[in-house]
């Protein structure tokens, strides 16, 4: 049962690690916002997996004292990296969620402005 927790752990941060690599040879402001929504989803979505397993792994391993070191070694080599990668990444995701939401709060003040609303309306 180890050993297919392991390999499950392995798929996924193959897959994180693909997805990072990928966005990281990207250029962010080329992407739309569907598009860097749906990325940080499917990475949640992995972590969250990833997370859930290593859970099943310690319940596994705390009542199987004999686990597999070199797997769990190749294991932390790959977060090791991935994390490498998302630390290059997220900042520039972070400021441009950050821009986002600084223009939405613009948009809302437009729209509720009385001002702004006349002039929508007398456009149409």
């Amino acid at each position: 049962m180890n050993e297919q927790i392991i390999q499950k752990m392995d798929q996924t941060l193959d897959q994180l690690i693909q997805n990072a690599e990928a966005l990281s040879r990207t250029d962010l402001q080329t992407l739309c916002e569907t598009e860097l929504e749906a990325f940080q989803k499917t990475q949640e979505s992995l972590l969250h997996h990833l997370l859930h397993m290593d859970q099943l792994m310690s319940k596994k391993t705390s009542s199987n004292p004999q686990d597999p070191r070199l797997a769990i070694n190749r294991l932390r080599k790959k977060r090791t990296h991935f994390l490498s990668l998302a630390s290059k990444y997220e900042p520039q995701m972070n400021e441009r969620q950050e821009k986002r939401s600084i223009l939405s709060k613009r948009r809302k003040k437009r729209f509720f402005d009385p001002r702004f609303a006349k002039k929508a309306a007398l456009r149409d």
